[in-house]
């Protein structure tokens, strides 16, 4: 199960940009190979934002009763990240001796998941297994379980009006035209009309 890899001219980065479907069958294989392992969760935490679209998927595909969010931030832009992970959101609830699963969308160097999963170590959990959607092959970490390998950088449904602010920034650069910007997102799977919405709120001329 793999997105079409995208290229551009002038930008070496390569993309995929799967829709909100191919993330809900992502979401199924990753519940799938835990309900075979026979695992059982008191809670899932998800990490913001990343985790959130899909953690409802999560939560009603394997019945795990409990939810949280933490908040870690690592990432600045488009490959660019800050020097080591940090916790802008606290967890809300005590998770002391809980068997916690440990969500993201994607495990790109995977420092986040390292961060998260020794910082719920503090918090005196029983147990913590990982999962997401995609895992990177140049990751620095292998989640237990995920779905789907890429090495390309995702253009996630849900991030749309970042999307076009941080490519729209980038190509803009390299003196990309915004016609030509605004084919480049439709082949992103981006609606038309979203793309020219946020273009002339996101991209300065």
């Amino acid at each position: 199960m793999s997105s079409k890899l995208l290229t551009f001219a002038k930008d070496p980065t390569s993309y995929i940009a799967p829709s909100w479907g191919e993330l809900a069958k992502l979401a199924f294989e990753v519940a799938k190979k835990i309900i075979a392992d026979k695992r059982k969760f008191d809670r899932l935490v998800t990490l913001s934002k990343g985790g959130w679209s899909m953690t409802c998927s999560l939560v009603d595909l394997l019945q795990i009763p409990l939810v949280a969010s933490l908040g870690v931030k690592f990432y600045t832009g488009i490959d660019e990240r800050l020097e080591k992970p940090t916790v802008y959101q606290d967890l809300p609830k005590d998770v002391k001796g809980q068997r916690v699963l440990l969500f993201d969308d994607v495990a790109d160097t995977g420092r986040s998941l390292v961060f998260a999963k020794d910082y719920l170590a503090r918090m005196k959990v029983k147990s913590v297994t990982t999962a997401t959607l995609y895992y990177k092959p140049h990751s620095e970490y292998k989640p237990d379980y995920f779905a789907a390998e890429t090495s390309a950088w995702i253009l996630f449904p849900y991030d749309v009006r970042g999307t076009i602010r941080t490519l729209g920034a980038k190509w803009g650069k390299t003196s990309i035209a915004q016609t030509e910007m605004k084919r480049r997102f439709k082949q992103c799977g981006i609606d038309e009309e979203w793309i020219d919405y946020f273009l002339k709120l996101e991209v300065k001329t």
